[in-house]
């Protein structure tokens, strides 16, 4: 098929997009929940400083996916937050099968693939998922808040 009409002009990126956060809410609301198999274990994970560029920040990112993959890692969902002083950080929520994984070792991961932006064990945060309703929600208040707010 062919798409013949003009596309916009594509800015640089200042949060999302009143499409973005519609497009997310339909994502997390067609969750089902029930379906979901594994254990699963949020996430917080920081940097001290800001990578240079978006795609630095996503080698890292997959850098660390790849490290959770091979620890069992069964599925995964992330969201980039931007802090006021414009460093990014992570939040998510890893599955493995059985039970929550070694939380230990998702912040060591972590920080072997950070370290060179300033991450260190301290700064990172990671626990079982108690309830994976309740990681949807979360995520739906910053997707609403990210329309308007410094995200």
């Amino acid at each position: 098929m062919q798409n013949d009409h003009n596309r916009a002009v594509r800015g640089e990126v200042q949060g999302w997009s009143p499409g973005a956060t519609r497009r997310n809410m339909a994502f997390l609301m067609g969750v089902e929940v029930e379906k979901l198999t594994g254990a699963g274990c949020t996430f917080t994970l920081t940097v001290r400083d800001c990578p240079a560029t978006a795609d630095d920040w996503h080698k890292l990112r997959r850098a660390f996916e790849k490290r959770m993959r091979r620890a069992g890692m069964i599925r995964m969902h992330w969201v980039t937050e931007w802090q006021r002083r414009g460093v990014p950080h992570l939040h998510g929520v890893l599955w493995f099968e059985g039970k929550c994984h070694d939380l230990a070792a998702i912040v060591n991961a972590w920080t072997a693939v950070a370290g060179p932006w300033g991450a260190s064990p301290r700064g990172q945060h990671a626990r079982p998922l108690d309830n994976a309703i309740g990681w949807f929600r979360y995520l739906s208040k910053h997707a609403v808040r990210g329309v308007k707010h410094y995200q």
